[in-house]
């Protein structure tokens, strides 16, 4: 089997990480190659599990070599099946897979809603697409995609990215501490957490809120935050490639989205507090309580309503037992349902069904 795994970057993102995670858990016997419009970290650790990674990149907006060169190697290399995980790699490839008769998988859906830049040219690149796969049922649904041709394959944990863990270590903080990573991006809504902390504040030396990210919105952020970061309640540390040495120092694990932006799909950062054994509170919508069971292993609050998470985190704040058994019942979940194995036997069946349909 030859299979040919398509990105429009290879940057630090939870789309990077699962299509490397995928990339390198493919049966040993498989071809993969990943072509991409532009590098990143995972580029790197791609190439050290000895998968080969071109990276085309293109020089304007409207360099169309970087498509040129992605045909040329379509029509060479002659792939069994090609998956793509973007919405311009799609659409750069979907008119040679039809005419070269190379099953194309689409999986662009990455989000619970139905918005974004561009939403007709990314239709069209998926009207080209043998099947598609989302990471949730609530980005079929939200894309309208039917069970003619939508599959849903959920986002795996790799458990050998955390840290060893060492019972006699102390934590850096004895405050009871909240972690929200993402990135600093106007649709990951920090801005509500850092409203939240205010509140909470008012309990002075017992709050400590990490917010973990790179992006556009973060010095805009630190600014929002200058008076909660002075006085020790804010910080911003800057993230590696893992976030998860920073992640353990929690107690709660936190993820806000702008409704009117976006709805998450499935978060990889919920992942990752659930796989640390963190109750999660996070906002409702998209796949969210797909996810996070309600009550079980965590809170689901209104999006935009940071007097709603100050309450919830407050209250797992007071209720160490509870907080602790949601926790153990996150890591649980992660466990059994959302294995690495797990998504790649259900990807390789896409695959099958793509190549004999």
């Amino acid at each position: 089997m030859k299979v040919l795994l398509l990105a429009d970057t290879l940057e630090n993102g939870g789309l990077e990480r699962q299509l490397a995670l995928l990339a390198t858990n493919l049966p040993k016997e498989w071809e993969r190659h990943v072509w991409a419009l532009d590098g990143g970290p995972f580029a790197h650790r791609l190439r050290e599990s000895d998968i080969e990674v071109t990276v085309a990149r293109r020089r304007s907006r409207l360099d169309a070599r970087p498509v040129a060169s992605l045909w040329r190697e379509l029509r060479s290399w002659r792939p069994d099946v090609v998956h793509s995980w973007s919405w311009i790699s799609t659409l750069a490839s979907g008119p040679a897979c039809r005419l070269l008769r190379i099953p194309l998988v689409d999986g662009t859906i990455q989000t619970g809603a139905y918005r974004g830049e561009l939403l007709g040219l990314n239709r069209l690149g998926m009207a080209c697409a043998t099947l598609v796969v989302a990471n949730s049922e609530a980005g079929l649904r939200a894309w309208g995609v039917g069970p003619a041709r939508g599959r849903v394959v959920q986002n795996g944990f790799d458990w050998s990215r955390l840290p060893p863990q060492d019972p006699s270590r102390k934590r850096p903080d004895p405050r009871f501490t909240v972690v929200m990573t993402g990135r600093m991006v106007p649709v990951k809504h920090f801005d509500i957490v850092i409203r939240a902390a205010r509140r909470l504040s008012r309990d002075p030396g017992s709050w400590r809120f990490l917010l973990v990210g790179n992006g556009p919105d973060r010095d805009r952020l630190m600014k929002e935050a200058q008076d909660l970061v002075a006085a020790g309640t804010v910080a911003f540390p800057r993230p590696d490639l893992e976030v998860l040495d920073l992640v353990q120092q929690a107690d709660v694990g936190v993820l806000m989205t702008d409704p009117a932006l976006a709805q998450e799909g499935l978060s990889n950062s919920i992942m990752e507090y659930m796989a640390l054994g963190l109750p999660v509170v996070c906002g409702e919508g998209g796949g969210n309580p797909e996810l996070v069971l309600d009550g079980v292993t965590g809170f689901i609050v209104p999006q935009a309503d940071p007097g709603a998470l100050a309450e919830k985190l407050a209250y797992l704040r007071s209720r160490p037992d509870e907080r602790q058994a949601m926790g153990r019942a996150g890591r649980a979940r992660i466990c059994t349902d959302y294995s690495v194995e797990t998504m790649v036997r259900k990807m390789v069946r896409v695959y099958a069904e793509a190549i004999s349909g």
